[in-house]
């Protein structure tokens, strides 16, 4: 027996035998991997017919300068201003039928956005700017759009017109104010004369905001074409008079 052998000589030479046979396993399975990686995908045995775009249906191309009023996509149909939308705004010659049911119901529905009369009326609609400019688009000439009612601004423009005009709340108020009755109709010289405006006229300028053509068909005048109401109208003597103020000397 060799002095020099060991025991453990035997289990070392199986430990390196089993790490080569690892790593031989190990380089085959990266070595399959690469090959299948780069291996070409099988061909279809007959490649599918080219799809050809219908070129007919696709819209022309236009300039940066021409696409504001270019009608292009599937909103080419919109209209792109409240100008442009079709509104049943009478002549201004055209026959007006006016009964005393239509004038009460008018005036109900205008006494709906009022917390009293002669009271700046509430916005009846969300209000998502608060610029002039975008209350103008629509008050400013007045719209009517089937059987809604945009009334023209009665008095001359001012640039925040949230601060008389807030929006419409939905949630009741509890309150025990008691406001101003609406006034009856004008008072007359004579039968026949031209009765005296019934309310007061400040911030009420134009007439044409409830009297006019877009107008709730109870309270438009039967003679729109006449510009100047006050000629024949004359403003309340109680309404819009103003008493003297003793002033300290």
């Amino acid at each position: 027996m060799n002095s020099n052998s060991s025991p453990s000589q035997p289990a070392s030479r199986r430990s390196q035998r089993l790490g080569a046979l690892v790593a031989a396993i190990a380089i085959g399975v990266a070595l399959f991997g690469f090959l299948s990686g780069i291996r070409e995908p099988a061909q279809p045995e007959r490649a599918p017919a080219p799809v050809h775009a219908d070129r007919t249906a696709a819209p022309a191309a236009v300039g940066y300068s021409e696409l504001p009023t270019a009608a292009i996509g599937p909103n080419a149909g919109w209209d792109r201003s409240l100008s442009q939308l079709k509104f049943d705004k009478p002549g201004i010659f055209d026959p007006v039928v006016r009964t005393e049911a239509m004038k009460l119901a008018a005036l109900v529905d205008r006494a709906k956005n009022r917390a009293y009369d002669g009271a700046p009326p509430t916005v009846p609609h969300p209000v998502e700017s608060q610029s002039a400019a975008s209350c103008l688009a629509c008050h400013g000439e007045g719209l009517k759009v089937g059987d809604r009612v945009a009334s023209k601004m009665s008095h001359a423009v001012m640039t925040n017109c949230t601060q008389c005009h807030v929006e419409q709340s939905t949630a009741p108020v509890e309150s025990a104010f008691v406001g101003l009755n609406r006034a009856g109709p004008g008072e007359r010289a004579s039968p026949g004369a031209p009765p005296a405006i019934p309310h007061h006229t400040w911030l009420r300028e134009d007439c044409t905001s409830c009297h006019g053509l877009v107008a709730r068909p109870g309270l438009r005048t039967t003679h729109p074409w006449l510009t100047n109401c006050t000629q024949c109208h004359a403003p309340s003597a109680t309404k819009d008079q103003v008493g003297f103020m003793e002033t300290r000397k």
